[in-house]
């Protein structure tokens, strides 16, 4: 009797591993780029759900939908019961904080150039764990930007990146995208700015003459920037080097995935064009 009562307490305690096991394997996320390093790191089985926007890789988009980047559904996270939910700390510190309030674990990840990005993957790993895999993704994208890495020249290309049109905004250098045109071998026309992603006056444009001009927003055409007051005698505009989200998807470099590296080579692409 008392065998079997030790074997009966020995599968309950096997049980109760199994489903603590199970449970620290349910994530969800919300954060587009999360979810592309959680795939790459460990594949999708245990994203458990995830927003509309998180459409990369595609095996993604059979997942719960609990809502969107900006918004999303409280009650569905509780029924799914996470372990994690991966969010990021630009606009979703509001949905990290209700969270948190419901004693849901959240993790905010929100690189704001490579260096952090490439620690973030490592962190994300420790959160899964799977940190040798996180490791070894980390470090391989680190070798790969090196060695395609443009030398820099003050030569380089001038480059203009509109990231919205009304109002017009562009990028520093400090930013993701400005380390992305860097390392493209592009010369970013506004170095320093108040603030990383910043509005920008249509005159300093035209001052600045940009040799290329790379818009990251759907909506708009090169025909239509080409018509702007007072644009006509730019270099980019003169010479036809216009780049919109039909010649770069702007996922490739908007998103701090692993999937920057394909980006960059578009940059260098269309950033040297004319030095084929």
């Amino acid at each position: 009797m008392l065998k079997k009562l030790l074997q009966l307490v020995f599968l309950l305690f096997l049980l109760s591993c199994s489903n603590d096991s199970a449970k620290e394997k349910k994530y969800i996320v919300t954060s587009p780029e999360i979810a592309e390093i959680i795939s790459l790191i460990e594949g999708t089985e245990n994203i458990a759900a995830v927003t509309l926007e998180c459409d990369y890789p595609l095996k993604l988009q059979d997942k719960i939908k609990i809502g969107t980047f900006s918004k999303i559904d409280i009650e569905k996270v509780l029924a799914i019961n996470p372990n994690i939910v991966f969010t990021s700390d630009l606009e979703q510190g509001s949905i990290a904080k209700e969270l948190s309030k419901l004693d849901i674990r959240t993790v905010s990840i929100y690189p704001k150039n490579i260096k952090e990005f490439l620690r973030s993957i490592k962190q994300i790993g420790e959160e899964i764990n799977q940190v040798d895999r996180a490791s070894f993704v980390a470090d391989s994208l680190q070798m790969k930007i090196s060695e395609i890495r443009y030398p820099s020249k003050e030569s380089n290309p001038n480059v203009y990146v509109e990231i919205y049109g009304t109002p017009l905004m562009t990028v520093s250098d400090s930013s993701f995208i400005g380390q992305l045109i860097e390392i493209a071998g592009g010369n970013n026309i506004f170095k320093e700015l108040p603030r990383d992603y910043c509005r920008i006056n249509s005159e300093k444009i035209l001052q600045a003459d940009p040799e290329v001009i790379i818009t990251t927003y759907p909506g708009v055409t090169a025909a239509q920037i080409s018509k702007r007051k007072g644009w006509k005698n730019i270099p980019a505009i003169r010479n036809k080097r216009i780049y919109t989200t039909d010649d770069i998807d702007p996922d490739l470099i908007l998103r701090a995935s692993p999937r920057i590296i394909t980006g960059i080579m578009k940059l260098k692409r269309v950033i040297h064009e004319n030095n084929k």
